[in-house]
């Protein structure tokens, strides 16, 4: 990555904190690896990377389908990684999600960017894959293989706050989903807190791509847990997007 380009995302990644009031706490919860040669391990982020595929119209509007492999669990407010933590996921079991949005696209966008896009709806799904093999034959169409074994472990259909930004550089985006909810799976799987949490806060990166025609996506992004619902125009974990995004691109480059 070129310095300006990462002195650019530095700034705006500053610019966004001081704009927005926080609600990325890193919150606590546990995990049951038990049943694949582990113990009950505490963690506080999930984080991977995912592919997306975004389709425009001529209309202002996209509709976005994406499945991601989330293998890294971490502890110590994002700080210690899964084998600090004794986490066995991404070695003995697999996680990961899928997720789908549709909205609008705003050019030029929201806080100074090229463009944003806005969802009005879309849904955010988790599930652990025991045999570590299940792989997406068709993003668009969310079509998976080889998921005999794996088990859903909490959904959420219903998106709150969410932005994404596109700059010359690049992009972030940050999508809220409220009433998160565990499936019988996921009870065993997340063991505390007892509610589990809500509100799921999912961030990450994305290349620049052109607002037309079908277009892939991909890029890195992480999920926490958040104990109250954000207040509306909260969204200053894309600052910690923006600073994935410069890792990201200095790691590409």
């Amino acid at each position: 990555m070129k310095i300006k380009s990462l002195v650019k995302s530095l700034a705006l990644t500053a610019g966004l904190a001081a704009s927005f009031a926080s609600h990325a706490d890193f919150l606590d919860f546990s995990v049951d690896e038990t049943p694949y040669g582990g113990e009950v391990v505490t963690a506080d982020k999930l984080n991977g990377g995912y592919t997306e595929i975004l389709t425009f119209d001529d209309a202002g509007n996209f509709t976005a389908s994406a499945f991601a492999s989330m293998n890294q669990l971490f502890g110590n407010d994002g700080t210690a990684n899964g084998s600090q933590i004794g986490s066995l996921l991404g070695a003995q079991y697999n996680l990961y999600a899928t997720f789908t949005a549709t909205g609008t696209v705003m050019t030029p966008g929201v806080m100074g960017s090229n463009a944003s896009l806005s969802a009005d709806s879309g849904s955010f799904s988790l599930y652990l894959d025991q045999n570590r093999d299940t792989v997406a034959t068709d993003v668009a169409s969310l079509t998976l293989a080889n998921t005999a074994d794996d088990r859903m472990l909490g959904f959420s259909t219903s998106l709150a706050e969410n932005v994404g930004l596109l700059y010359g550089f690049g992009g972030v985006f940050d999508f809220i989903f409220n009433d998160f909810t565990l499936t019988a799976d996921g009870d065993t799987y997340f063991v505390s807190p007892t509610p589990f949490y809500m509100t799921v806060n999912i961030d990450g990166d994305f290349d620049t791509i052109p607002l037309a025609g079908q277009q892939q996506v991909t890029g890195d992004l992480s999920a926490v847990f958040v104990a109250d619902v954000p207040e509306p125009s909260t969204i200053a974990v894309l600052a910690l997007g923006l600073l994935g995004l410069g890792a990201t691109s200095r790691r590409k480059a």
